[in-house]
């Protein structure tokens, strides 16, 4: 019988791991997306802030990004919608800085004077709001109270005043109401700041608060 040789054994090489592509390429286009953002809506900060949004165009928007037009409508569509992206953003920066300047104290006067004076300080630290505020008051009026982020202030600062003032017999649909006008006031303040951004903030939010406050412990007394 033919003895056959056997055939040498090969060792399997070792198979080594990569990393998938696909994931480094949706890293990438996650990277890509959001410096595409930023620079959009950073473009239209000083777009909405230079001319307002009524005279803006998308063109304007894109032409200070440098970024493709296709890129804008991809993510935006018109230029409202950019608007409340950044209207939404501006809100939520104002409503974290009085939040924290409302939890320090226990009295209703001062708590409001605080969180005024340190939302309008947080406003007129972001370059060009008072522009912005000014140019587009009344898309800013007719947005504001329909916000998610406006209704959860709404929700906050209800709490806050139910802490530091007795209105048990005050009905749901009046503390909305109540809440709203400090709201509103507030608003009325920054407009104000707005067109006169040499007045003194302090001062400004001393005046805000007091009316705010003064309507307040009027309601309570009428609940009461």
């Amino acid at each position: 019988m033919t003895e056959h040789p056997q055939k040498p054994v090969t060792k399997a090489k070792p198979t080594t791991t990569r990393p998938k592509k696909s994931y480094r390429a949706s890293q990438k286009r996650e990277m890509t997306r959001a410096f595409k953002q930023d620079a959009f809506e950073s473009a239209a900060w000083k777009v909405f802030s230079g001319i307002g949004l009524d005279a803006a165009t998308v063109r304007d928007i894109v032409a200070l990004s440098n970024v493709s037009p296709g890129s804008f409508y991809n993510y935006y569509k018109t230029k409202e919608a950019i608007f409340d992206i950044i209207l939404v953003k501006v809100a939520q920066r104002v409503r974290s800085a009085a939040r924290l300047a409302r939890s320090e104290e226990d009295n209703l006067d001062a708590m409001l004077q605080k969180s005024q004076c340190a939302a309008f300080r947080e406003l007129l630290s972001i370059h060009g709001a008072p522009h912005f505020l000014e140019l587009n008051q009344h898309h800013i009026r007719a947005k504001l109270f329909n916000m998610s982020e406006t209704r959860e202030m709404l929700d906050d600062l209800k709490q806050n005043l139910l802490k530091r003032v007795p209105m048990k017999n005050t009905s749901p649909e009046r503390m909305d109401f109540i809440a709203t006008a400090v709201l509103t006031t507030t608003l009325e303040g920054l407009l104000y700041i707005a067109r006169n951004p040499l007045v003194d903030i302090d001062q400004t939010s001393r005046l805000t608060a007091g009316m705010a406050a003064a309507g307040i412990h009027a309601a309570a007394a009428a609940a009461g």
